[in-house]
């Protein structure tokens, strides 16, 4: 079975030289299931290969198993010690071993008809309370080995390589951690353009310096999952005795550069989670990692230029390309000059408009006018939906370090904004897009790091005319009812779900859950942008919101501490807005002067300007009946006055009625 799933024949290049050895079989079992792979297979990528492409559901939708959904896991015996959960991703595929999923239950099975047919081979079966698997017990485990290195290095790309190439000629001692197995991030997936070398030939020179160099430890397979006290935290899975076995790190460093490049973006649509639809980047490590292509027909659609080589690799592999659309009017690029030269039917100023299940087997895309809405003719039938949506800088660890983004609505991204003192950002996850540019800026911010000097970089870009610039992430509603619902980012919570079907449902089941499943919980970056797009967040309160909810959700201790408040709390004040607008705050009675229903937590505000909560002079407390009950900072205003509540995107003005 994993066979079925796997590449096979005459690869391209990129596609040659897998991390698994197809000689050394490995079999396991994973939740009491039978599961194959190869030696240098994880957990995720075995299951994939099986055809093991559906994680569960979430709020009444199918959501596709992929590094967002896979669950921490542990061996069979384990899953109640936090200190031995291991992330799925990185986890290698052992012979013999035993797993279990760790978080998210497996679903219960309601109906008669469900409990008397076979279970589904394809799906784990697992519930999820959020978008995305609960995080693992490493998050809250103390590191079982702390390193101490000069610099820290977060990223195995050309960037991070380069940074740590320029510590260790100023021979500083270099800890190096990437995800990865391999080195070279997504340099080879961009391909080469003119002027520059070979990525695969830049990479393989960049790895035999750093192997010749006595001052660097490379640690692969290693996820970085925070930044705290000036060291960074990270986990690996090593084998002892013949078994997995985490071991939590502390990276210690003086300096430490973040080279954690770009993220691939998932445009907003009706099924963007099924299982068969791909980011492209996503799609691409599978496929040269791991030589996973599920399906023989693939649909591609691309907002960017990049996206256009997973049709020219899909085809060299032996892959039916069905078609390739693209939100863009007539964009340039060398890659679609080759699609063209291999006669795919190209589609310009395309959308995605919704996927949905095929009868059978497949996806069945249907396409729309990018500029109004107006659906295509025909939906196109395939195995496979790859989209590529534009990039995003990965600023993960950025934020949990407390750096500060703001929003760049010209190309549609959050961006670091503002310094840190001891952490730097190199290559593209600070905006460098070239090749060359990412080298040289993984040495020249070190080099910043070192010493504090900006120097100026060098970023060749390829002339606009030539290579069209990637065109905007669209964000699409779902139009009918019962459809999958499009969420606004891979592992989101948030969604734009399908509207309520008049009348009764014709068969019981799981439903959908349709109050858009906003802002809660712990957010990433992907989550934050998507929320932009979709238009229910203003940008201007982006930077806010990131460093306020893009953390790790740890375990709270008690605290042997005395309370730091006065005792004295009134009973209709929740204990977190105690001196929250200052020690003379009080409650007053609104009047909004129209009916409408305001919630717990809306923001009053002095004038339209303010939108930042920390601009906000007020709360609302509750909804009386029409009174509104609000808790103000002490201010020089009477009854009569106008005040601002600021409700989602919405501003109403209200008049001060009297204090309590």
């Amino acid at each position: 079975m994993s066979g079925a799933n796997r590449l096979g024949g005459t690869l391209p290049p990129e596609f040659s030289h897998p991390v698994i050895d197809r000689t050394r079989p490995v079999r396991f079992r994973f939740n009491g299931r039978a599961v194959s792979g190869f030696e240098g297979d994880t957990v995720l990528s075995a299951l994939l290969a099986t055809g093991v492409r559906i994680a569960g559901r979430y709020a009444g939708n199918v959501v596709a198993l992929d590094e967002h959904t896979a669950p921490p896991i542990a061996l069979e015996g384990n899953e109640t010690r936090p200190d031995l959960a291991m992330p799925m991703a990185i986890c290698p595929a052992i012979d013999g071993a035993a797993f279990a999923s760790v978080g998210p239950r497996p679903a219960v099975t309601r109906t008669l008809t469900a409990r008397l047919l076979p279970p589904r081979r394809d799906t784990l079966g697992l519930a999820y309370k959020t978008g995305s698997a609960e995080p693992g017990g490493w998050i809250d485990t103390e590191a079982a080995r702390r390193i101490t290195a000069d610099v820290a290095i977060v990223g195995g790309g050309v960037a991070g390589l380069s940074a740590a190439l320029a510590a260790a000629r100023r021979g500083l001692r270099v800890c190096l951690v990437e995800k990865e197995a391999t080195l070279g991030g997504l340099s080879v997936f961009f391909g080469k353009a003119e002027g520059e070398p070979v990525p695969e030939d830049t990479i393989s020179a960049l790895a035999s310096q750093i192997g010749e160099s006595g001052l660097i430890t490379l640690s692969l397979s290693t996820m970085a999952f925070d930044i705290t006290n000036a060291a960074v935290q990270a986990i690996r899975v090593n084998k002892s005795g013949g078994l997995p076995q985490p071991e939590r790190l502390s990276i210690t460093a003086d300096t430490i550069v973040l080279a954690t490049g770009m993220v691939g973006r998932m445009p907003i649509f009706s099924g963007n989670r099924l299982a068969g639809v791909d980011e492209a980047s996503a799609a691409w490590r599978l496929a040269a990692r791991y030589n996973i292509w599920p399906g023989g027909s693939a649909h591609i659609h691309s907002a960017t230029n990049v996206g256009y080589r997973m049709a020219l690799l899909g085809a060299a592999s032996g892959k039916s390309v069905v078609r390739t659309s693209d939100p863009r009017v007539d964009p340039q690029t060398r890659f679609i000059e080759f699609c063209k030269a291999h006669g795919y039917r190209l589609g310009w100023g395309m959308t995605v408009g919704s996927v949905a299940p095929n009868r059978g087997s497949g996806l069945s895309v249907h396409l729309a006018n990018a500029e109004n809405g107006a659906p295509a003719e025909e939906p196109i039938a395939c195995d496979r939906l790859i989209v590529s949506g534009g990039w995003q800088p990965d600023l993960d660890l950025w934020l949990k370090a407390s750096g500060t983004v703001k929003w760049n609505g010209a190309i549609q991204a959050l961006v670091a904004d503002g310094s840190l003192g001891g952490i730097v950002l190199a290559g593209s996850v600070a905006g460098y897009l070239s090749l060359a540019g990412c080298i040289a800026h993984g040495g020249a911010a070190l080099e910043t790091a070192l010493d504090g000097k900006e120097r100026p970089v060098d970023d060749p870009r390829i002339d606009p005319v030539f290579d069209t610039p990637d065109g905007p992430m669209l964000a699409t509603s779902p139009a009918q009812p019962n459809a999958a619902a499009a969420f606004v980012a891979p592992g989101a919570s948030g969604m734009l779900a399908a509207p309520a079907a008049r009348g009764w449902p014709r068969f019981p089941g799981p439903q959908q859950d349709r109050t858009g499943a906003s802002l809660a919980g712990p957010l990433n970056v992907l989550d934050v942008v998507g929320e932009i797009v979709a238009q229910r967040l203003d940008p201007a309160l982006a930077p806010a919101l990131c460093a306020e909810r893009c953390v790790l959700p740890r375990a709270l201790e008690k605290s042997a501490d005395p309370a730091p408040f006065s005792a004295h709390i009134a009973d209709d004040i929740p204990l977190f807005l105690e001196h929250r607008f200052g020690a003379g705050q009080k409650q007053w009675f609104l009047n909004a002067g129209q009916q409408r229903h305001f919630d717990p937590g809306c923001l009053v505000f002095a004038n339209t300007d303010h939108r930042s909560p920390l601009d906000a002079i007020g709360v609302v407390l509750a909804d009386e009946g029409g009174k509104i009950r609000v808790l103000l900072a002490k201010m020089a205003m009477s009854a009569g006055d106008t005040v601002y509540i600021r409700d989602g995107l919405t501003v109403l003005a209200a008049r001060l009625e009297r204090a309590i």
